[in-house]
């Protein structure tokens, strides 16, 4: 007998990301939301798209016992995502990918459970995406990019060919990486930055060219 709940997912995120990623499932002939949950306590009841928060992870157990384990976490803070993604394993999840009817992944192309890719995302041919990566509103990593867990590609971002990010790292809106730079672990790269040499792990870069604004941890980074 085939599993009457086959198709459902549990979306976790009651905020702006999580409504981005409910409309995306809305869209589309792969999933349907079985329930939205945040445990931040002012989020429920709160209208998302079309469902409402039902409440914290305590509120899970019942969709739970009848053998929803689907589970997307719809947070745009990195660190946030990874630390209820981790959490939600460790209760037995399954975390899903969700693609926009209108993104897309080109053949030869890995994305880890738990990413998310938005409408006109793009994902190249022979790129790695880690776990729970966003590639958000029009933003494009291209062939034989390497993109670490939870790394967010903010809206309109561009990653040309080759390049590679590490876990957690923020490429903010409009931001241009150019071929086969790398982009540390935790690094920022600010909002219309155009990089052209590698970026430590945890540093902040911004401007055209890029420059550091705060120093990371390690790596190469352009000081000129």
């Amino acid at each position: 007998m085939s599993n009457p709940h086959q198709l459902a997912v549990l979306l976790y995120g009651g905020g702006g990301h999580g409504a981005v990623v409910e409309a995306a499932i809305l869209q589309g002939e792969d999933y349907y939301v079985a329930g939205i949950f945040d445990d931040d306590k002012a989020a429920l009841g709160r209208r998302v798209v079309h469902g409402v928060v039902q409440g914290g992870r305590e509120a899970m157990a019942p969709f739970f016992k009848e053998g929803i384990l689907r589970v997307h976490v719809g947070i745009g803070d990195n660190a946030t995502r990874r630390r209820v993604s981790e959490e939600l394993l460790g209760m037995g999840c399954e975390l899903v990918t969700v693609v926009h009817k209108g993104g897309w992944v080109e053949p030869g192309a890995e994305v880890g459970a738990g990413s998310f890719i938005a409408v006109r995302g793009v994902v190249g041919a022979r790129a790695q995406l880690g776990r729970g990566v966003i590639v958000n509103t029009g933003a494009t990593v291209d062939h034989d990019c390497v993109v670490g867990e939870y790394v967010h590609v903010a809206p309109g971002a561009h990653l040309a060919g080759g390049v590679r990010v590490g876990a957690e790292a923020l490429i903010g809106m409009g931001a241009l990486v150019l071929p086969g730079v790398n982009i540390g672990r935790g690094a920022v790269v600010g909002a219309g930055a155009v990089v052209l040499r590698n970026v430590g792990d945890g540093a902040v870069v911004a401007g055209n060219p890029a420059r550091v604004i705060r120093e990371g941890s390690g790596g190469e980074v352009d000081r000129n």
